[in-house]
Formats: structure tokens, C-alpha cells, sequence
């Protein structure tokens, strides 16, 4: 007793001590790394935790996208080499600052017998070519973000398609292990059949057939959605972060599209086509600037002049402007009209290539859009109700073994061949999305 009591205040200045240990090395690097401003490595490891075993969202995935996507990262660092271009076309040209001693004599070094000057010559742009120039500059500027946010719409549309993959192949997944779960209740029920001699032994290895079918499919579905979703990550740009599936559902019942309005849209909108656009008119103004090139530039000094000889003080002015005898820029005058015409050339094939894609997707839209209601509407129906009713059948004795099996294999069927319909009809979607710059909701 009085051991017990002797010994327990020293174990709550044990326990005390443990504490203050504990608290010490948990917050002195936080701490540590606050002051010296360097990541703490426990963060990224829970950074890391939080991200495992998450379910993703569309919302999050182009979000992610957006923001971690290396290509799209690389058309946005060259809009800012664009702007750089742009602000350095407004600088005027600096003037040249000339010193000049001449006439030094070889016995004394110094410039007390020299004649010396001190000059300064500025060039002055003439014909307007300053002004073209920054022209040139701003619409390479506008250019750039065009195509940047024809990659943005390109991105957008690839997360969209890689995240309708993924919902598809997780529905796939579970249709898969619906098929296992029946084919091993089949399999159990025709081995206890067999067992009471109800039926041969052919029945229950087919049972057991259809049971390692059925294994083999989840594998396979397995399989695919382990792919669908690496190929998400990597075109959001998180190619090593861990994602544990997604959430969301398929566009099975999407409104029904009009082609007149979305060619309008597309050619409003469609920031590709405004980007080739753009290129027809800093080709017509690079052909304005080469055909100014022709008026020559003027260099204009002023300086001062110190005769030492004679003792005298002069003021030099100069004025310097070159003869356009021979070169009047006439060679790239003429590449200037052949990269205008060439740019036109290419916005009407940018445009055919658009319109053709976007009538192709529309009429693959209409097709996928009735298959899919012919499966929702009709044929899924029908085939639950007739693997429900030879189900029941079975187990009463009025059907055999293979026609619950015929059943269950043309259930199996109906619900992929639908969850592919759908999956082919959300890819179109993001498509014709991408290519209109448009929205297509549920009815």
C-alpha cells in the first residue's frame, strides 16, 4: 500500500514528461517549418491520404483539369509570351550615344591636341510601320487566346469523355457481378438438385461453367475500369494521385438537338474558328507592314565637336536616310501576299473540317438517341420481366435449366449493349459540346 502510493505521483510526472515529449516533437517542426518557410513533409503525406480513396465527381474532374492539365498549362504560358511580345512592339527604338576622339597624336597621349565628339543619334520610324507592328502584335495576342481556349474546350471535352467512360465501366462492374451473383445461385441450386437426384450432372457443370464465365467478366470489367479511370487522371494531369472511382450518372434522356442552330453557335463561338480567323487578318496586316517597309527610316543626330588644334567649340546635325535603289522589300512583299491567302484558305478548311465533324456527330446523336430509348423504353423492360418470370418458373419446376440460362444470358446482354449505347451517346455529347460551344441537358 504504501509502495503503491509512493510510486504513483512519480508516474504522473512519468506521464507529465510523456507528454510534453510527445507535444514537442508533434509541433516544434510545424513550428520549425513555419519559421524557415519549408514544407512540412507530414502535409504531403496527408495530402496524399485525403486524395486516396475518393470518389470524383465531373465537376471536380474538369476543375482539376483546368487547373493541372500540362498542355493547357503550356498554351496559357504562351499567351503570356504573347503579352511580353506585345509590350515589347511599343518600345521605341533607343538612341545611340557616340563618343569619338580623333586625330590623337602618337607623341602625347591625351585628348588635349585631339578633335573630339560627343554625339547622340535617334532613329525615327516612318510610314506608320510602329503603329502596324503593335497591330501585328495585339491580334498574335488574341490569336493565342483563341487557341487557348480552343485547348481549354479540348480538355473539357476529353475529361468529359474519359469521366463518361469511367460511370460506364463502374455500371459495367456491377452488371457484371449482378451476372456472378445469379450464375452462383443457379450453380448452388443445380448442385443440391443433383445431390437429391432431381437432376444430371450435366446441369450442374454447366452451372459451374457459367459461374467461371461470369468470374472471368467482373475480372474483365475489372480490368477496364482500372484503364478508364488511369486514362482520367492523366488528362486531368494527376497521373500518380490515387482515385477510387467516380460519381455521377449518364445522359440518358438529352434533348433533342436542332443542326441550323448548332452551326450558328459553332461559328459564333467556336474559338478555333476565330483563331484561324485571327490568322487571316495578321496576315493582311504583316502584308500592310512589308509593303511600308518600303518608306525608309530616318536617323537624325546632333553632337557636339571640341577642335582643340584651333581651340574652337562646333555643333554637328545630321540627318541619315536610306535610298531604296535596289531592295524595296519586294521578296517579302510577295511572301506577305502568299501567307495571306494561305491563311485564308486555311480558315475555310478549319471551318469544313468543323461543320463536317459537327454534322457527323449530330447524326450519330439521333441514332445513339433512339437506340438508347429503345433499350430504356422497351427492351430492358422486357428483359427483367422475362428473366423475373422463367426465375420464378424455374424454382416451381415449369422451365429447365436452359432457359433460365438463355434468360439470364440475354438479361446480361440487354444491360451492356444499353450501358454501351450510352456511353457512346455521352461521348457524342461532349463533342458536339466542344465543337458548338454549348450545353446539352436532360429533358
Amino acid at each position: 500500500m504504501d509502495m503503491h502510493v509512493g510510486f504513483k505521483p512519480r508516474l504522473q510526472r512519468y506521464r507529465f514528461s510523456f507528454v510534453i515529449i510527445v507535444c514537442v516533437s508533434v509541433y516544434l517542426p510545424c513550428f520549425w517549418s513555419i519559421v524557415t518557410g519549408k514544407d512540412f513533409s507530414v502535409k504531403a503525406e496527408d495530402k496524399n491520404y485525403q486524395l486516396s480513396n475518393k470518389k470524383m465527381s465531373l465537376d471536380e474532374a474538369i476543375r482539376t483539369a483546368i487547373e493541372k492539365n500540362p498542355q493547357l498549362q503550356s498554351t496559357m504560358d504562351q499567351v503570356d509570351a504573347a503579352v511580353g511580345a506585345l509590350r515589347q512592339s511599343k518600345l521605341y527604338p533607343n538612341p545611340v550615344l557616340e563618343l569619338l576622339a580623333e586625330e590623337i597624336p602618337s607623341n602625347e597621349i591625351g585628348l588635349n591636341q585631339s578633335q573630339n565628339l560627343v554625339a547622340i543619334t535617334q532613329p525615327i520610324i516612318t510610314g506608320g510601320k510602329r503603329g502596324l507592328g503593335i497591330k501585328v502584335s495585339e491580334k498574335a495576342k488574341e490569336k493565342n487566346e483563341f487557341e487557348r481556349d480552343a485547348v481549354l474546350l479540348h480538355i473539357m471535352a476529353d475529361t468529359k469523355k474519359a469521366f463518361y467512360k469511367a460511370v460506364a465501366d463502374q455500371e459495367g462492374l456491377t452488371i457484371a457481378k449482378k451476372v456472378e451473383e445469379i450464375a452462383k445461385v443457379i450453380y448452388e441450386s443445380e448442385k443440391l438438385r443433383f445431390d437429391a437426384g432431381e437432376v444430371a450432372i450435366t446441369n450442374v457443370l454447366r452451372a459451374e461453367v457459367e459461374l467461371s464465365k461470369a468470374r472471368n467478366l467482373v475480372s474483365h470489367a475489372e480490368g477496364n475500369l482500372q484503364n478508364s479511370i488511369k486514362e482520367l487522371q492523366t488528362v486531368m494531369g494527376i497521373p500518380e494521385e490515387i482515385i477510387d472511382g467516380v460519381t455521377g450518372k449518364l445522359l440518358s434522356r438529352p434533348v433533342e438537338l436542332l443542326l441550323p442552330e448548332l452551326e450558328l453557335t459553332m461559328t459564333n463561338n467556336q474559338p478555333f474558328l476565330k483563331a484561324s480567323k485571327k490568322g487571316i487578318e495578321i496576315a493582311e496586316t504583316q502584308l500592310s507592314l512589308e509593303k511600308r517597309q518600303v518608306i525608309p527610316d530616318i536617323n537624325v543626330s546632333a553632337g557636339y565637336k571640341r577642335l582643340a588644334l584651333e581651340n574652337i567649340d562646333t555643333v554637328q546635325l545630321g540627318v541619315e536616310i536610306p535610298a531604296p535603289f535596289f531592295n524595296r522589300n519586294q521578296g517579302n512583299i510577295q511572301k506577305g501576299k502568299a501567307l495571306s491567302k494561305k491563311a485564308k484558305n486555311e480558315n475555310l478548311s478549319v471551318y469544313n473540317d468543323l461543320l463536317f465533324q459537327l454534322k457527323r456527330d449530330f447524326n450519330s446523336y439521333n441514332v445513339e438517341r433512339k437506340r438508347v430509348a429503345e433499350y430504356r423504353d422497351n427492351i430492358l423492360p422486357k428483359a427483367e420481366e422475362s428473366l423475373k418470370l422463367i426465375t420464378k418458373g424455374y424454382k416451381e419446376g415449369e422451365f429447365d435449366y436452359i432457359e433460365l440460362l438463355d434468360a439470364q444470358r440475354t438479361w446480361a446482354e440487354t444491360r451492356i449493349s444499353y450501358i454501351e449505347s450510352l456511353k457512346s451517346l455521352n461521348l457524342i455529347i461532349a463533342d458536339i459540346e466542344r465543337l458548338a460551344v454549348t450545353k446539352i441537358r436532360e429533358q
